[in-house]
Formats: structure tokens, sequence, C-alpha cells
């Protein structure tokens, strides 16, 4: 019962603008200099409060409903950033869906176009896990987005046993492992 009213309530959430966008930081492990933000997606419910990405994105997912979150993600993360005084990256998660969809690529370059944001600051992340399912469609989208000047990101890396023997085949400026095989610092 709770899934089915979150389905029918992330509907409406769009129009009732009770989606936001978070921008974290992203620093340089070595130097701590910011180098961009990650564009991280928030769901405030009017009565609910907060629900957690980790609730309503897979059943975005599995509905279909996340290529429209996912489109509106895109083009406000690109306009926001397009409008900052400092000319930093902008990280944007993109889901498996929509990353098979036909239209993505292209779409994803009228948004650049509109927003006026320079492809180059543009930072796309997938799962590892969105890479499974279709090694091959993957690789062909992402070669497109790289060509056509987008940086590639692969997230949560070690989450995704399949594509770890095929990981140097894809386009990859970054690659973020998965928070459980980050070890603390020892301190001196």
């Amino acid at each position: 019962l709770q899934r089915a009213v979150i389905e029918h309530d992330q509907r409406m959430a769009l129009a009732r603008k009770e989606l936001r966008l978070l921008y974290p930081p992203q620093q340089d492990v070595q130097s701590g200099s910011v180098t961009g933000f990650e564009a991280l997606l928030r769901w405030k419910h009017p009565t609910r409060g907060e629900i957690s990405p980790a609730v309503f994105i897979p059943i975005a997912e599995e509905t279909g409903s996340i290529l429209e979150i996912g489109d509106w993600v895109l083009k406000t993360a690109c306009r926001e950033a397009a409008a900052w005084t400092v000319p930093l990256t902008v990280a944007v998660n993109v889901s498996a869906v929509q990353l098979y969809n036909a239209n993505f690529v292209q779409e994803l370059h009228q948004i650049l176009l509109e927003s006026g944001l320079s492809r180059r600051r543009l930072e796309i992340e997938i799962t590892e896990t969105a890479l499974v399912r279709d090694l091959n469609r993957a690789l062909t989208s992402l070669r497109q987005l790289k060509a056509r000047g987008v940086r590639i990101a692969m997230d949560d890396f070690g989450t995704g046993y399949s594509a770890r023997a095929k990981r140097p085949a894809f386009p990859f400026a970054k690659v973020k492992t998965n928070g459980a095989f980050a070890k603390p610092a020892k301190p001196n």
C-alpha cells in the first residue's frame, strides 16, 4: 500500500514543485579544492516530509516516471549550473532507464543547448549496476556522449560485478568507488 501511495504521489511531485536539487561540493582529494558539485535529487512530500531517494527512485525506474523526473533533473541542474559565477562542473546521476532510452543522447544535447551550459562542465554519473543490463547499448550511448564533450563518471564502482571485466572499454573520466570499499585513514 505504501509503495502504491508513493507511486501515485510521485507522479504529482513535479507539478507540485516538491522536488529540488541539492549541490554538495566535490573536492580534489589531494588539494582539498572544490572541483565541482553533484546534483542530488530530494523530494519533500507535503504530508510525509522528506522521502529518501532510495525509496522513490527504484519505484520511478520501475514505472518509467524516471524519464520525466530525470529530464527535469538534467534541465534544472544544467540551467542552474550555467548561472554559477564560477564555471565549475556539475555531476548528474543518470539511471539505466534514461541511459537505455533511444533518445537520451539527443535530448541531453538539446538540454545543453537550451541551458547554455558548456558540455565540458557536465559530468554524467552512471552506476556500475546500470551497465550490467546491456553493456553494448550502454557503451554506445556513453561513447556518443563522450564524443559530444560530456564527461562520464562511474558511480558506486564495486557493486556490479559483471561490468568489472568490461570497465576499461567504457569512456570514464572518473571512477567513484562504493563507500563500503573505502577505508578510513589512520591518524599519525
